[in-house]
């Protein structure tokens, strides 16, 4: 018993850090999800949002998210061999305990959405 409360005290002192105190299986990993508004102020922040993953200003389309977790970004023209080349990124709008976050595939950082709100989605098999 004194073991079990000596962990359970360790714990405390670093509240901030009370993520490491969680099992890994009780983490939930981001669902994708879908904008359930969309406002001027969610609009804007999803701009900056994406500027700061992309390290560039992207024009998104007006329903962007809406029905789709996921845009794929292109790019224009061709390549001086003539071909078109692949897409380059995917945003993903993703729901984690309940907020918003947009992440690009392949990268690791999130940039949170306060103003904006979304529902999880089904995830695609």
């Amino acid at each position: 018993m004194r073991y079990l409360i000596a962990g359970a005290l360790l714990c405390l002192p670093v509240s901030p850090l009370i993520a490491s105190c969680q099992s890994p299986a009780s983490r939930v990993p981001p669902a994708p999800a879908v904008l359930i508004d969309d406002s001027a102020q969610c609009r804007a922040q999803l701009s900056d949002a994406v500027r700061e993953l992309r390290g560039q200003e992207v024009r998104l389309a007006p329903g962007a998210f809406a029905q789709n977790d996921s845009v794929v970004l292109s790019t224009v023209g061709q390549s001086a061999s003539g071909r078109m080349p692949p897409p380059t990124d995917v945003l993903r709008l993703q729901l984690a305990s309940e907020r918003c976050q947009l992440r690009l595939d392949g990268r690791d950082q999130v940039v949170a959405l306060p103003r904006c709100n979304c529902r999880a989605v089904a995830r695609k098999h």
